[in-house]
């Protein structure tokens, strides 16, 4: 069996939504899904929880979570994420003296993911040998074909589009897909060797439009409100 763990990234110095980590969503604070998912997970040997914030530690360790270290202040402001996955795993390599094979990045902002998500993503690594990491998805709705860029008063078609004919059906178009925000399986020597939790070898595990809500501005906490309500409160 590979050495799995994961590893949720939750600073305290969200800007758009102040403390989004922690912030109740339908009556829990929104990490304790993630929490809740990766707990669920059959691969995952530990969960740990990297904060800079005490109350993201104590409610991260009321959800069952580990909290082994304090995150430094350099990488608790607006950095890449690899880094702080990267920083997750020195810390338990260095403490426990063996060597990680697969690391799960998961986001509290992405709270309807599942344990079965988790697994699905990793299984894409444990099948597929040839592949560095496999990441959760959704179909994309707003179509690359049907963009502008702006230039002054004019807009040109960003991907140099001739708007007739199938091109405006969307039906006929290829299925596109964008990461969704919940789950980074990555193995750790590509972590470390291309610098990236996305690699260039990457399998894709394909969620529903109503499990890929990611929350980034206000809106979406209240979108995330009604979907938690309307589609998983039951």
């Amino acid at each position: 069996m590979s050495k799995i763990i994961g590893v949720i990234h939750a600073r305290g110095g969200s800007k758009r939504i102040p403390l989004k980590n922690i912030k109740e969503l339908n009556g829990q604070p929104l990490i304790s899904y993630t929490i809740k998912a990766a707990l669920a997970s059959k691969y995952l040997e530990r969960v740990i929880v990297s904060t800079d914030h005490p109350e993201i530690k104590r409610i991260s360790l009321a959800c069952g979570a580990e909290v082994p270290f304090d995150r430094p202040a350099a990488i608790s402001e607006d950095v890449a994420s690899e880094l702080v996955t990267q920083h997750a795993v020195n810390f338990i390599e260095d403490k426990e003296k063996s060597t990680l094979d697969i690391v799960v990045t998961l986001q509290p902002t992405s709270p309807f993911s599942t344990g079965a998500d988790i697994d699905k993503t990793i299984d894409l690594l444990i099948k597929n040998p040839n592949l560095n990491s496999a990441i959760s998805v959704k179909e994309i709705v707003e179509r690359p074909e049907w963009m502008f860029y702006k230039e002054g008063d004019a807009i040109t078609s960003y991907a140099g589009t001739i708007f007739s004919g199938d091109v405006g059906v969307s039906q006929t178009l290829p299925k596109l897909y964008v990461p969704n925000g919940a789950v980074y399986a990555t193995r750790r020597s590509a972590l470390f060797g291309e610098n990236a939790l996305i690699c260039k070898k990457c399998g894709g595990h394909v969620m529903s439009r109503e499990q890929s809500v990611d929350i980034d501005v206000p809106l979406d906490f209240v979108f995330a409100e009604f979907v938690a309500k309307n589609y998983f409160n039951k």
